[in-house]
């Protein structure tokens, strides 16, 4: 077991989606609930720039600049961050977008969910290189973590409300998500529920552990394999990060904790593990 350092003060409500601009070389992360991208620079401090009421989701785009998934639409913006689209998803305004990530494919996937969080009031969808817009999954409650085996063949998803993480099948040529399998199933009273995910080049998931003050590494085949602690209860996200992509970083969230008896709620944490990480795709529309 390893303790994560703790990088920056509270910077953040909701801090999630954390993922490595290569380009740029900073770690980016959003301020889901606030509607701000946030920026880790050298230094130790962060920066902010506000999108939307709501960033749930930011990636590099092949082209240059970036995709965001806000509140309900989704954001092409240059390398000047000067916005060059709008693409809506949905109109339910009691549904806002959650979380997601590129495939090998180059297309973006998001997941949404209600703001009162109702069962299967969420569902995932992809957003082709066309600007096209399709659901992939219709009912889903708190859709998150999404990330890809090395090769592409496998997708890894959960429905953080039904503590289950599953395989799927990854068609790449359609974007499609087939023979779901359970890849790791958590007891009910498990310390935590699985939230957003990174993943190793030896096929290890980095698993936030929402309300588990935790991140968990499982193999290949499922298995716990590594824990590392964290000093705040709600762990959302994480990403590999830096130089030969071998720091993990953590976002945490403030959301429905007590801030002064968890004063490090908010705050970015990292962690040198024994692996590096996969490749981060980027969205090729």
């Amino acid at each position: 077991m390893t303790a994560a350092e703790q990088v920056t003060d509270r910077c953040v409500f909701h801090g999630e989606g954390p993922f490595w601009d290569s380009r740029a070389e900073r770690l980016r992360f959003v301020d889901m609930l606030a509607g701000d991208i946030v920026t880790l620079l050298p230094t130790g401090t962060v920066t902010r720039r506000h999108v939307d009421d709501v960033a749930a989701v930011i990636r590099e785009r092949e082209a240059g600049g970036y995709v965001v998934a806000t509140e309900r639409s989704v954001q092409l913006l240059d390398e000047n961050w000067v916005l060059e689209e709008t693409i809506g998803v949905f109109a339910d305004t009691a549904v806002r977008l959650n979380e997601g990530g590129c495939g090998p494919d180059g297309r973006l996937y998001v997941g949404s969910m209600g703001y009162g969080g109702g069962e299967g009031a969420g569902a995932l969808y992809r957003l082709d290189r066309d600007r096209a817009v399709s659901t992939v999954f219709p009912s889903m409650t708190i859709p998150n973590g999404l990330q890809w085996s090395a090769d592409g063949s496998t997708v890894f998803h959960c429905d953080t409300a039904d503590n289950r993480i599953t395989a799927y099948d990854f068609d790449s040529s359609d974007g499609t998500l087939t023979d779901p399998r359970p890849f790791v199933q958590l007891a009910e009273d498990s310390a935590g529920s699985p939230d957003g995910f990174a993943i190793d080049d030896e096929g290890g998931l980095w698993v936030g552990m929402w309300g588990g003050k935790a991140v968990h590494r499982y193999d290949d085949r499922g298995e716990l394999s590594e824990v590392v602690t964290v000093a705040a209860s709600n762990v959302t996200s994480c990403a590999f990060a830096g130089e030969g992509s071998s720091q993990l970083y953590i976002t945490t969230s403030l959301e429905g904790v007590d801030a002064d008896s968890e004063p490090a709620a908010g705050a970015l944490f990292t962690v040198t593990v024994g692996a590096r990480g996969a490749v981060t795709h980027r969205f090729a529309g």
